[in-house]
């Protein structure tokens, strides 16, 4: 079925209002497949409004609509996925994911994008599994099926280091994001503390109750773009204590 465009001029449409547009890993085939669901969203110039009739599998083996906008599909990256139209030829609507969230490299024939949401890759090139809120909003909340391990697996750190997140995270100033973190105190009453990346307080303060014994825990910590990488950033009350820290998932505004 072809799905058709449709664009309405600024002043004429609800301003910045986005609905539906929900992405789904694909249940066929998942690894190279997205699914995005049928919506209305503005473009990123806040000019057009962009509306998806129906859904459209998005396949990251082909190159340009519904597919992925130049080149192939990368290990152990995070993909901005894109509704992609044009409101002068009405060209039929579809999606794509592309390294920009910003300025992808659009169809020859199209003119307009919104970004709906972000998608990453596994070190084995297969689209990681998760679940994206939908709706009557711009205001999503993304969750990894499983949390995702970042470089801190036994973390040591006396003083706050940050922690990129750049392959599992958007790279988007001030995004919260939910940190699982694995805590083994050496004593009783220590602990791991969070905070954004260039912070000054301690935003999170886990503290472990009884030596060697696990504490797990989920955090919402706000991540900030240090060097264009989102990221948080940790410390342990002392050098003998040993924390890992995975992705949950994290909010984000189309």
């Amino acid at each position: 079925m072809t799905q058709t465009a449709r664009s309405f001029p600024y002043g004429s449409f609800l301003p910045y209002y986005a609905n539906g547009l929900g992405i789904s890993n694909n249940v066929a085939t998942p690894n190279t497949k997205l699914d995005v669901a049928s919506g209305s969203i503005l473009d990123s110039t806040g000019t057009f409004q962009l509306s998806l009739a129906a859904s459209v599998t998005v396949n990251a083996a082909n190159t340009g609509l519904n597919g992925i906008d130049t080149g192939a599909l990368a290990a152990s990256t995070l993909y901005a996925v894109l509704l992609v139209s044009d409101p002068v030829t009405q060209q039929p609507a579809g999606a794509m994911i592309s390294l920009s969230a910003t300025a992808p490299l659009l169809p020859f024939g199209y003119s307009a994008f919104a970004c709906v949401g972000f998608i990453a890759t596994d070190a084995s090139t297969h689209f990681l599994k998760g679940y994206w809120t939908a709706g009557n909003s711009s205001s999503r909340l993304f969750m990894y099926d499983a949390p995702q391990a970042t470089a801190i697996t036994a973390g040591a750190a006396t003083s706050y280091t940050a922690v990129g997140l750049g392959a599992l995270v958007p790279a988007v100033d001030n995004t919260p994001v939910w940190v699982a973190s694995a805590l083994t105190p050496s004593a009783a009453g220590r602990g791991v503390f969070l905070q954004p990346a260039g912070g000054t307080g301690n935003a999170v303060s886990i503290l472990g109750q009884v030596t060697s014994v696990v504490v797990n825990s989920n955090s919402l910590v706000m991540s900030k773009l240090a060097t264009g990488v989102a990221s948080v950033a940790y410390r342990v009350s002392t050098g003998t204590d040993a924390v890992a820290l995975s992705v949950a998932g994290y909010q984000f505004n189309i």
